[in-house]
Formats: C-alpha cells, sequence, structure tokens
C-alpha cells in the first residue's frame, strides 16, 4: 500500500496510507446511489405536483440539476475532503505535499472529474500513477487517503516489546492509542530540527496525562519506556483512556 508523509503543525512527520482502489469505486458508487435517490425523488414529487407553468418546471429543473452537478465540490468543502460515499469507506481528500486542501484545489478536482469520467480514464490513471491520483489530483496537486487503522499500535510494537519486559510504569496504561502513536510518531522523528525540544514537550505532556514522575528519566528514554510499558500492559488488558490538550494524531 503506497504512503504519503504529511508534516503536522508540530513538526511530527505523520504516515498516511493512499486509500485503495476499491475503497474508492465503493465510495463512487455509494455517491452514484445518493444521486441517483436525489434524481428519483424529484422526479417523483413532479409527477405529483404536475407543475402546469414553464416557470414551475424550471424551478424544479434547477433544483434537480444544481445538486447533480455540485455535489462533490459542496462536500468536500463542508465535510472536510469527503463526500457521503468517502465517508462511508473512510478515506478523504489530502494534500499530497501535506495540509488542508485549498479552495482551488478542490475547484481544480471538480472542474477536471468530467475528464476522469470519459471513458473511466481517471481509473486508468489512478492504476497507472500507483499514489492514488487520478486526473483532477495530479492537476491539483491531492490525492485521497484512508483513515481507517489497518493495524494496531500494539500490533506494530510487540516484536520490540519482549514477553520478559519488566513494566517500570504501570500508569502508561491510562494512555490511548491516540497518545502513544503520537509518542511513538515523535520517537521516530529523527529528521527535524527541533526533535530533542519535541521530546521535551511530549514527555511533559505524558507526565501531566498520566502522573508518571519520570525518575530522573532523560526524555528519551522516559518516552521510550513509558510506550514500551503501554505496549506490554494494553496487550494483556486494552487500552485505558486520557487525554492530552491540543494534540490530535490521524495516523491510520
Amino acid at each position: 500500500m503506497s504512503t504519503i508523509a504529511i508534516e503536522t503543525a508540530q513538526n511530527v512527520v505523520v504516515h498516511h496510507e493512499v486509500a485503495s482502489l476499491g475503497d474508492r469505486i465503493v465510495a463512487w458508487i455509494i455517491d452514484r446511489l445518493v444521486l441517483a435517490a436525489w434524481i428519483i425523488l424529484w422526479v417523483l414529487l413532479f409527477f405529483i405536483a404536475e407543475p402546469d407553468d414553464d416557470v414551475a418546471m424550471v424551478v424544479m429543473a434547477v433544483v434537480l440539476a444544481l445538486p447533480y452537478f455540485f455535489y462533490h465540490l459542496a462536500c468536500e468543502l463542508l465535510m472536510d475532503g469527503k463526500s457521503i460515499g468517502k465517508a462511508a469507506m473512510k478515506v478523504k481528500v489530502a494534500r499530497k505535499d501535506g495540509g488542508q486542501p485549498t479552495l482551488g484545489q478542490y475547484l481544480l478536482r471538480w472542474l477536471i472529474r468530467p475528464l476522469d469520467q470519459f471513458y473511466g480514464l481517471g481509473l486508468v490513471v489512478v492504476l497507472i500513477n500507483g499514489k492514488g491520483q487520478r486526473l483532477g489530483d495530479l492537476a491539483a496537486g491531492t490525492t485521497v487517503i484512508t483513515l481507517k487503522q489497518r493495524t494496531k499500535l500494539k500490533d506494530t510494537l510487540l516484536a520490540e516489546v519482549h514477553d520478559e519486559h519488566r513494566v517500570r510504569f504501570p500508569e502508561a496504561v491510562r494512555l490511548t492509542d491516540a497518545q502513544a502513536a503520537m509518542i511513538k510518531e515523535v520517537l521516530g522523528s529523527t529528521s527535524v530540527t527541533n526533535r530533542w525540544t519535541l521530546m521535551e514537550e511530549m514527555a511533559g505532556k505524558v507526565r501531566a496525562a498520566t502522573g508518571i514522575s519520570g525518575d530522573g528519566l532523560r526524555a528519551m528514554e522516559f518516552l521510550q519506556q513509558v510506550l514500551k510499558d503501554y505496549v506490554h500492559l494494553t496487550g494483556q488488558q486494552g487500552a485505558g483512556s486520557g487525554h492530552f490538550k491540543g494534540e490530535r494524531v490521524t495516523t491510520p
């Protein structure tokens, strides 16, 4: 599965998986069904109302056509890069270089959509491109990523934590998967210039969320120990709860 790297506001590189072709096709089918339901509804209303003047017919035609043509643009603008189909399949539009797509990027994707639908040209481009990009995405500098969690954090780290691991901080169980994922990202972000500052800040947040003092450990050692304790504990007991104020992790 292809991935793209997006740098967060905290200078932490988060890797997102590109949405699979199957998810995108199912999302497209759901969107087509939504549009078909909209058309059928208004056709039924048209026959029930039986408008007898041209103005009423024009109004109904406009009400029918506008949502059909602007559906994807309106949904992506109002639903954070998702249509109804994309939301159902847990995928969304994202900028390839990180960050939230702009109005211009959404608009460009929408304008090129008819070309993508011409004899399935967009599908062919996605298959060839390998980065989840149709023609509209290539032009706008966007792609479609998945929000699904393919593997759990404890599964990806379990091999690194030995069965005989001795838990030093049992309070680590108070962390959530999202918080532990952020710790993992900070520890793994070796290319950022302020890595040590980030680790100090993260260590402070972990202490505040769990009540662990750290026993004088340096930030990196403290975070490594807490993460291993968390993986060991949740692998047996399940995750606990806790909150980092102002932090959010979107890694799948």
